[in-house]
């Protein structure tokens, strides 16, 4: 590990790519997971509301108009920080969606700050999705494409492209597994060397 031995690990990628399976083989290598739409989540029940997706999404845009684009990953870090005060050095961010939350990363964590990219071709996210079976679930490849564009206009888009690691999902769970922790154990490695 770095100097500090902190390692915090941005998982970004479209709906249904896979950033809560990444996260979840990480835990095997001892990370912990900060889900960034908790954050939403939460702050959605502080003002007394079931925190519906359409609920998220409002307090979302809410907060970016309030504090600024990097609004949730500033509230993300205070997370973080306290993670690390309790001890805990390997962490996954899951849900990273603009360019203004990256830099705020980079800047708040520095060198220890990482972005990887999952990619799964949207046919197959689409049909990921659907039988997923969550309430957001589109139901529809209209709707599909609807969630995709928004997900884009909040600059998802240029987040994937300038991640520093970018893994392909297309194939099986276990696929998926080997290519994750194959990922993880070379940034170890590479900490070593």
């Amino acid at each position: 590990m770095n100097s500090n031995n902190i390692r915090v690990i941005a998982v970004t990628g479209m709906p249904g790519s896979g950033k809560s399976v990444f996260a979840e083989h990480a835990t095997e290598l001892g990370y912990h997971i900060v889900v960034m739409g908790d954050v939403v989540r939460a702050k959605v029940v502080e003002e007394g509301f079931e925190p519906t997706p359409e609920r998220s999404q409002k307090m979302m845009i809410k907060l970016r108009e309030e504090m600024g684009e990097e609004a949730i990953s500033q509230l993300t870090c205070e997370t973080i920080d306290k993670m690390i005060k309790e001890g805990k050095k390997n962490i996954i961010i899951d849900g990273i969606r603009s360019q203004a939350e990256v830099l705020h990363f980079q800047e708040h964590l520095g060198k220890d700050f990482v972005m990887v990219a999952i990619h799964v071709d949207p046919s197959l996210r689409y049909e990921r999705l659907r039988l997923r079976g969550r309430k957001d679930a589109p139901t529809t490849e209209e709707e599909f494409k609807k969630r995709d564009i928004s997900e884009l206009k909040l600059g998802l888009g240029e987040t994937i492209a300038f991640s520093n690691y970018i893994i392909t999902n297309n194939k099986t769970l276990d696929d998926f597994r080997i290519l994750s922790l194959d990922l993880l154990n070379e940034l170890e490695k590479g900490d070593n060397e």
